[in-house]
């Protein structure tokens, strides 16, 4: 056994699998690190070092293994062998502990998957059609996509709410990319759909594999903002000419599509204008009746109020049913409508017509074709529909996972998507990704696991060999409605509003996404969105906010600015910087800490240190450390010194691996880990043994949590201090160890 020894105080950390290694306890956290001449921790040594790490039983699961870093195995790869086994057993009453504490607050229920997997298919079904009529695909491409994708996931995928299959912002990419590789016919741009369903697939199942869930946290909230309400205004555009009747090639661009609608205005029919614009208003008021809020908001509405408003009446529950099936309900009614134009002889409302569908088809894309596609016209509208499919799914999945507080895999849900294309792409369907709209329903009808979605794949199955005769005589301009429906929902002027008010930079970025979506190509919005994002933050890094601090009581010091009664020490200068110190703003801070001297010496001040504030400082790379070298040699040149205070564990850790403490204490310099120790050097009252005693014990911790992090192959280590939750809300967010 290891010669231990014990650290108290609070570390916290977050979610970690691996066998890392502490009590189980509600005090505050204990670790038991090995002495500073301890040999290097095996992974081996590990649990006899200190015992296995738990959360106790009131902790929800979806905190405590959110990574799984033992590796891969056969239930990690196919999570159905866990869940289903614990579906079975809750069904038949006999759920364990290990059960009920993997459902987290969503037991699992037969009645609820069914109903919910029965109406989302309900939903499903007009929604797929209307998606493969928006890629440019022929229309039983779109039961193709809403088959093999839907059985796959269900079996691979860890959101137990998620339900996936055709969405309009894949549908969009899917017919942008197709027309980018100069498919025109309905069977080339079927083999080009399932080709990129292929590339979407391997791809996301490689990414998977070498665990790169992460991409979700590289793509701003603000960004993907943008980038769908361009995608929104593209696509509602792009179905206005089944709205108008209006016979019009595909084009690239969408004030293309603006421009040749306006000029072709003259050529609108009026029976199929009158069928789309009713449809579309009546799906409009159902979805602002369903989110207007609760009954008293209701009843101050004037013409909410005129219909039921007491959620717990039958009229109520009779027009929220409507209301989440009015997609179902609009193709039954422009079934009707098309009907009745067909009898009174009415012959120019375009029909779907004839589709070739006896079933289900499977294959792939013939090699000849293969070969004649350009890879730079495959590859890159691929990826981009990898990253964006992979942040749709998570998005709508992690807000009802965090909700009902169960655990999902990020790194699997890529291999999931990822099989699924694939299983999408040997039936000749086209790139899926997760719904809201559908997920949103199934979760209120109770879905509770992924059984929902394979009882809505077999609403698609019988669709399929059932009413295909009768889709043929839907009118186009009954299901472009459900498409700019959905276009309408993605498009948010309000995030702009915002945006403009709290950041211009971030607001210029939002507007430069959707204007260069709109005049080029969403996928070239996206990518200029990603580098402005990356080049603002670039800025804000090299440009951190510095600060003069002034002292307002005890070791409190606060931006003179922002407090103007903050008093400052009568021989020293309090400087903060908020942000790492690296090479893009070392230099920014050697100038303004300059500055500062010089300006309080100006005012006939005599300084006699300079206390640096590094609170906010959480890395320091070498430059930085060259930099606090130089300043501190700077200072002394004048008689003066530098104190570096506040210093965080890892920070005082690659000082001391660069030599800053040695090079500093030879310079006049000083190295305390608080303010008050940094006062005390200011008062004349600290040694430099103390110093470098209390330097050492920081350093030799962290290095300890590093050694049993790599130890345990994990970054991450999950202790706790106390309980996250408190009636029900968190108060305790995971982070990294901090110590």
């Amino acid at each position: 056994m290891l010669p231990a020894r014990t650290f108290t105080g609070p570390v916290l950390a977050r979610t970690f699998t691996g066998p890392v290694l502490a009590r189980t306890f509600t005090g505050p956290t204990v670790l038991e690190y090995p002495e500073p001449d301890s040999p290097e921790i095996s992974p081996q040594e590990i649990p006899g070092l200190v015992g296995q790490l738990s959360l106790g039983d009131d902790q929800p699961p979806a905190w405590t293994s959110h990574y799984r870093e033992k590796g891969w195995t056969l239930s990690s790869l196919f999570p159905a062998l866990v869940w289903m086994p614990s579906y079975v057993r809750c069904i038949r009453g006999r759920d364990t502990e290990a059960d009920k504490s993997a459902m987290g607050l969503l037991t699992y229920s037969l009645k609820g998957d069914v109903i919910s997997g029965l109406t989302v298919g309900c939903m499903l079904v007009p929604q797929c059609l209307a998606f493969a009529l928006l890629a440019g695909l022929p229309l039983q491409t779109g039961f193709y996509s809403s088959f093999g994708p839907l059985v796959v996931y269900g079996l691979f995928g860890t959101f137990r709410q998620v339900q996936p299959g055709p969405a309009a912002l894949m549908s969009m990419l899917t017919g942008q990319a197709l027309d980018g590789m100069g498919l025109l016919t309905g069977e080339s741009r079927m083999a080009g759909a399932a080709l990129l369903s292929w590339g979407v697939g391997v791809s996301s199942v490689l990414l998977g594999m070498m665990r790169f869930g992460f991409i979700v946290d590289f793509m701003s909230h603000s960004v993907m903002n943008s980038f769908c309400s361009a995608a929104g205004v593209t696509i509602a555009t792009s179905q206005l000419k089944h709205m108008l009747g209006i016979k019009m090639p595909r084009k690239e661009y969408w004030w293309q599509t603006v421009s040749y609608l306006v000029s072709h205005i003259s050529e609108a029919k009026g029976y199929t204008c009158a069928l789309g614009f009713s449809l579309l208003a009546t799906l409009l008021a159902l979805k602002q009746w369903k989110t207007a809020g609760n009954a008293e908001t209701r009843q101050k509405h004037p013409i909410w109020r005129r219909l039921p408003v007491d959620a717990k009446s039958t009229g109520f529950r009779i027009l929220k049913l409507i209301a989440d099936l009015s997609s179902l309900l609009a193709v039954l009614i422009g079934w009707l409508w098309g009907f009745a134009y067909r009898q009174a002889g009415i012959d120019s409302v375009a029909l779907v017509g004839n589709i070739e569908s006896a079933g289900f088809q499977f294959g792939l894309p013939d090699s000849g074709f293969v070969s004649s596609v350009k890879i730079d016209q495959f590859i890159v509208p691929a990826l981009v529909m990898t990253v964006v499919g992979y942040i749709e799914t998570v998005a709508v999945g992690a807000k009802f996972a965090s909700k009902a507080r169960y655990e999902y895999d990020s790194n699997q849900e890529l291999i999931a998507l990822g099989l699924s294309n694939i299983g999408g792409a040997v039936m000749f369907g086209y790139p899926t990704t997760g719904s809201f709209s559908r997920t949103a329903v199934g979760a209120m009808f109770g879905a509770t696991s992924l059984m929902s979605v394979l009882m809505a794949s077999l609403v698609v199955l019988l669709a399929v060999y059932c009413i295909t005769p009768v889709i043929e005589l839907l009118p186009l301009s009954a299901l472009a409605p459900l498409i700019i429906q959905g276009a309408i929902s993605v498009i948010n002027i309000h995030e702009f509003q915002v945006a403009r008010r709290a950041s211009l930079s971030e607001f210029l970025v939002m507007l430069a996404t959707f204007v260069v979506s709109l005049a080029l190509d969403v996928k070239y919005g996206l990518l200029m969105g990603f580098v402005l994002s990356v080049l603002k933050t670039m800025n804000e890094l090299a440009n951190p906010n510095l600060a003069v601090c002034g002292q307002l009581e005890g070791t409190t010091f606060r931006d003179i600015r922002n407090f103007p009664n903050a008093r400052q020490l009568s021989n020293a200068v309090v400087i903060r910087m908020d942000a790492r110190l690296n090479f893009t703003n070392s230099r920014k801070l050697k100038e303004f800490a300059v500055r500062a001297v010089q300006i309080r010496e100006a005012g006939g001040n005599k300084v006699e240190f300079l206390v640096i504030d590094a609170k906010a400082i959480n890395h320091v790379d070498l430059t930085g450390c060259e930099t606090l070298e130089s300043l501190a040699e700077a200072l002394k040149s004048h008689g003066q010194q530098l104190v570096i205070a506040n210093l965080k564990g890892p920070v005082s850790k690659c000082l001391h691996q660069a030599g800053v403490p040695e090079s500093l204490r030879k310079l006049g310099g000083h190295l305390c880990l608080s303010m008050e120790a940094a006062l005390a050097v200011v008062e004349g009252t600290s040694q430099a043994v103390e110093e470098d005693q209390e330097l050492s014990e920081l350093v030799r911790r962290v290095t300890m949590a590093k050694q049993i992090q790599y130890a345990t192959s994990s970054p991450h280590v999950f202790c706790r201090g106390r309980s996250p939750f408190q009636d029900g809300n968190p108060i305790l967010s995971p982070t990294r160890i901090s110590v």
